[in-house]
């Protein structure tokens, strides 16, 4: 009998130890919970673009109602990459091409749904969704000073190509790992079916290619899609007709189980996703690295003006 209370209460002693593992071990991970939802903690990469992406979603879900944490400025790919796949934060920012290029170690594409399907189906196997891109494509592209582009009307990266083809004398300043990369400059003058002519082409510093155009030792030159230099120097970015260069959309991306959990927020995000092109994003990027407004300054002002926080 006594053998037999001792068996009860050992077996009794140990569901109870089974019952404190197992709630223990449901705790932490992607996001804490708050009853039975999980927060969702939002992060974002370090540069300007990213903060801002990264705050605007902050401030938007908070505003919607969601339980969230602010681990905007994570840090870059190296690190809020496994942040994301470790369940540390439960939502970031992320450009298609990034992924598909640097992660999945795939050939750039130069088409956005494609590349952003590739991505999508890759990632749904990890347990990562990637929700509607926005418009705005953070990629290469070729500038001109606004003088040049009223002189010949130009408005496309064909229509300059035209002009350098008659025999105009436009100096293009590009960086010299760009000019000898086989995806670089080589493979922008097979897409455009031209060579440019290699006197007139300038190498620089990366980023010095915006000064020399301001300070007219150049015409045309290679920048970043929405840098914010290109609207502060009154520089003109001419279309990529030909998809030259590579895509990259930013989109956000979010755990599986913070979807399950808020089945909401994809057609929620998408109201942000859509009003980010590349003109208002290279506006929001003046403001905070030209204007030096703060980045939580910016994104408030940003969404109360489009009506998607009070």
């Amino acid at each position: 009998m006594q053998v037999r209370k001792l068996f009860h209460y050992g077996m009794a002693l140990l569901l109870v130890l089974a019952l404190l593992v197992g709630a223990g071990g449901c705790s932490g991970s992607s996001s804490e919970t708050t009853g039975e939802k999980p927060t969702i903690v939002v992060g974002s990469k370090t540069f300007t673009e990213a903060l801002l992406l990264g705050t605007m979603t902050y401030y938007y879900l908070q505003d919607l109602g969601y339980p969230v944490e602010n681990k905007v400025g994570l840090g870059e790919l190296a690190v809020i990459r496994p942040a994301l796949e470790s369940g540390e934060i439960g939502c970031y920012w992320e450009y298609t091409g990034t992924v598909l290029i640097n992660v999945m170690q795939h050939e750039p594409s130069f088409d956005e749904e494609e590349s952003f399907n590739l991505v999508k189906e890759w990632d749904a196997k990890n347990g990562i969704i990637w929700l509607d891109y926005a418009p705005l494509n953070d990629t290469y592209g070729i500038m001109v000073r606004k003088d040049i582009a009223d002189k010949y009307n130009l408005k496309t990266t064909s229509e300059l190509i035209e002009q350098i083809k008659k025999g105009e004398k436009l100096r293009f300043v590009s960086t010299q790992e760009y000019n000898e990369r086989p995806d670089g400059l080589a493979h922008f003058e097979e897409v455009y079916g031209f060579k440019y002519p290699r006197d007139l082409v300038i190498n620089a510093a990366l980023n010095v290619g915006y000064e020399a155009l301001k300070t007219g030792q150049a015409e045309v030159g290679l920048a970043f899609t929405t840098d914010a230099r290109v609207k502060a120097y009154n520089l003109v970015m001419l279309e990529d007709d030909k998809k030259c260069f590579p895509v990259y959309n930013a989109a956000p991306l979010f755990r599986k189980e913070i979807l399950e959990a808020y089945p909401e927020i994809p057609e929620q995000m998408k109201k942000l996703s859509s009003l980010l092109d590349n003109d208002t994003i290279m506006e929001l990027n003046k403001q905070v690295d030209v204007d030096k407004k703060s980045v939580g300054e910016v994104a408030k002002d940003f969404l109360k003006k489009n009506g998607l926080i009070k």
